[in-house]
């Protein structure tokens, strides 16, 4: 029996947002809506400045986090908090939207282009209203485990007695793994949570054997209920961003860059944005 296969594979789909920035849209498309908790994933990824240099002007948020990851490049933050600043390589910036906030994304033009990843995460239904919070996390802050042709950074939850530095308001693992050929990365999945695996370099494999499963560059796949994922590189240099989280099995209602639990919890949102009390 293949026991890790995976469930669901759907590839990226090529998009645009914010004033023009061309992307990747992985979480969040017509064929893949949400995958409960996690409502959004969307890669930047270019060398060409006209791909990303609109960035993403002022905008609102509520009932949501938004997870900002760099590999490469750099954008300035700004919100109506106060909050803000530049992320650079390998920086993280984890901003609590709750009850509103409005604020921009600015890239900067970087010699090495821009590669960076935006993850949303639903909010439970009792934090939906919460005061905003901006966390804003050092590269250097971000602990690596493995080891012999493994590298796994640390971004939320905890893997090979390294906790990532990120606080949530529920267990969420975050992990950038990469791995050499053949080499692999195994989780213990705790009960009740689901994992999923977006392949953003190479090619990997899961199950018992690699004809059977493998899984390609721009794919984004969920894995089997197992208590164990195991995932091995397919290639020389693969990597993926590795999600765990339970579903927190409430409505989840979207609109634009709001996301609630009710129709009338998303009118509210738009009337205050349009009102101008968003973030008050």
């Amino acid at each position: 029996m293949f026991k890790n296969k995976p469930l669901l594979i759907t590839k990226a789909r090529e998009t645009e947002d914010g004033a023009g920035v061309r992307l990747r849209r992985i979480v969040g498309s017509p064929e893949l809506n949400h995958v409960d908790p996690f409502v959004l994933l969307d890669e930047i990824r270019s060398d060409n400045p006209d791909d990303y240099i609109a960035g993403f002007p002022t905008h609102p948020h509520r009932g949501i986090e938004t997870v900002t990851y760099m590999i490469e490049g750099k954008f300035r933050h700004k919100d109506s908090r106060g909050g803000g600043g530049l992320l650079a390589r390998g920086d993280v910036q984890w901003m609590t939207a709750g009850r509103g906030i409005l604020h921009s994304e600015m890239p900067e033009i970087d010699e090495k282009g821009v590669w960076g990843y935006q993850l949303w995460l639903t909010l439970p239904r009792t934090e939906k209203m919460t005061e905003s919070r901006y966390q804003h996390i050092e590269a250097g802050s971000i602990p690596t485990a493995g080891g012999n042709g493994s590298v796994v950074k640390v971004i939320a939850g905890e893997y090979g007695g390294k906790k990532g530095p990120a606080g949530t308001f529920y267990p969420v693992h975050y992990f950038d793994v990469k791995l050499d050929r053949d080499e692999g990365f195994a989780f213990s999945v705790p009960k009740g949570m689901k994992s999923y695996a977006y392949v953003h370099s190479g090619s990997i494999w899961t199950g018992p054997d690699r004809e059977a499963g493998v899984v390609h560059h721009r794919h984004f796949l969920q894995l089997g209920p197992v208590p164990e994922v195991r995932i091995h590189g397919n290639t020389d240099s693969s990597g993926f961003l590795f999600l765990c989280a339970a579903p927190l099995n409430e409505p989840i209602v979207r609109g634009g860059p709001f996301v609630m639990n009710t129709k009338e919890e998303l009118y509210q949102a738009f009337r205050d944005w349009e009102t101008g009390h968003i973030d008050t």
